[in-house]
């Protein structure tokens, strides 16, 4: 299926290709939504800026931040 992102116009295929098209928003603009979001409520704008597993799990965008750690901080294994 393709996508188009509803804010700045790009398109990206998740499996195959074909006639549908979806809209959203693509990583970049998620990311800068986040981050503006973030700020507006008093928080450090660091939505996918981690260099290692996030101190922060009671922020809202954990999950979406550190995927690959979610399953960590549950007491599963990295990954």
């Amino acid at each position: 299926m393709r996508y188009i992102c509803i804010k700045c116009g790009v398109i990206w295929i998740i499996g195959e290709p074909g006639a549908e098209l979806s809209g959203g928003l693509c990583d970049r603009c998620i990311t800068q939504y986040v981050r503006e979001k973030q700020k507006r409520q008093g928080f450090d704008d660091c939505f996918r800026k981690a260099t290692e597993i996030c101190s922060k799990t009671e922020c809202s965008y954990w999950e979406h931040c550190m995927p690959a750690y979610t399953n960590y901080a549950e007491g599963g294994k990295k990954g």
